[in-house]
C-alpha cells in the first residue's frame, strides 16, 4: 500500500508548475548569480567561481527555499480537509509517512542539484567558454574553505560529497518544516520554524564566536576559514534530533491531529 501511495503523491506534484519552480531554483536563481559576480571579483581558481555563485541568495533563503521544493503544497490539504477524507481509504500513518518520503527525496534531489549544476558548469563548462577571467595568486593567499579536504579524492568527488552534503541539510529542514505542519494548526508558525531557527542559530554562533558551528557556515562554508569536517555535524546533529522528536510526537498524536 505505500509504495501504491508514493506513487500517487509523485504523480500529484509532478505538474507543470511545480516544474516550473523547480527549474527557477535549479537553474535561473544561479544564473542570476553567476551574472553578478563574474566581473565583480577576482577569481584564482574554478572552485572560486563555484564558491561564489554558491554565496548569497542560497544561503540566506535556503530553508525558505527548501520549504518551496514541495513542503508548501500540504497546507492546501489540511485547508480543504482533505486528509481527513483521505483516511477512509487509506491509514492515516502511511498516507503521512508517504507525504514525508516524497518531500524527503524531493527537497534532497533538489538541493543536491542546485549545488552540483552550479559545480559542473564551473569547473567543466566555464573552462571551455572562457567568461570568467583567472589572476594569478603572485602570492596572495588561497583562502581555503571547509570540504576542500576532499580535494584530494579528486575534483568529482569532492564536488558530488559536497552536493550531497548540502542535499541532506536541505532534506532535513524540509522535513521539519513538513512535520511541524502535520503537528501545528498554524500554517505560518510551522513553516517559519525551520527559517527562523536557521536565522537565531546563525546570530547566536557568530555572537558567541562561534562562526564554525552556525547552520549556514556548515551548510555553506565560504565566509570563513577551513574548519576540521568534524564540525559540519554539530548543527547537523541538532537537525537529527528535532525530525526525531517531531517524528515521535506526530506518531503518538496523529489520529487526534486528524479526527
Amino acid at each position: 500500500m505505500l509504495g501504491h501511495q508514493l506513487k500517487a503523491e509523485f504523480k500529484r506534484v509532478a505538474t507543470w508548475r511545480q516544474f516550473t519552480i523547480w527549474m527557477l531554483l535549479i537553474l535561473v536563481i544561479p544564473t542570476i548569480q553567476f551574472l553578478l559576480i563574474k566581473d565583480n571579483y577576482v577569481f584564482y581558481r574554478h572552485l572560486d567561481l563555484f564558491l561564489r555563485l554558491n554565496s548569497n541568495f542560497i544561503p540566506l533563503l535556503f530553508p525558505i527555499i527548501m520549504v518551496l521544493v514541495n513542503t508548501i503544497h500540504f497546507v492546501g490539504e489540511q485547508k480543504n480537509y482533505f486528509i481527513q477524507y483521505t483516511r477512509i481509504r487509506i491509514p492515516l500513518s502511511t498516507y503521512l509517512f508517504s507525504k514525508l518520503l516524497t518531500n524527503a527525496v524531493l527537497s534532497f534531489s533538489i538541493a543536491f542539484l542546485i549545488t552540483f549544476i552550479p559545480f559542473v558548469f564551473s569547473m567543466y563548462i566555464e573552462p571551455y567558454l572562457g567568461i570568467v577571467k583567472l589572476y594569478p595568486t603572485e602570492g596572495n593567499p588561497i583562502p581555503y574553505t571547509t570540504f576542500e579536504q576532499l580535494l584530494f579524492l579528486g575534483t568529482l568527488p569532492y564536488g558530488i560529497i559536497y552536493s550531497l552534503w548540502v542535499g541532506l541539510n536541505g532534506m532535513m529542514y524540509a522535513t521539519i518544516a513538513l512535520l511541524a505542519l502535520m503537528i501545528l494548526e498554524k500554517s505560518f508558525i510551522a513553516l517559519s520554524i525551520p527559517f527562523m531557527y536557521y536565522l537565531l542559530a546563525n546570530f547566536i554562533t557568530q555572537a558567541l564566536g562561534f562562526d564554525k558551528f552556525s547552520p549556514s557556515n556548515t551548510i555553506f562554508p565560504f565566509s570563513i576559514s577551513q574548519q576540521p569536517l568534524w564540525t559540519v555535524f554539530v548543527p547537523f546533529t541538532i537537525l537529527c534530533i528535532a525530525v526525531i522528536i517531531l517524528g515521535l510526537y506526530l506518531k503518538e498524536n496523529m489520529n487526534k491531529r486528524y479526527e
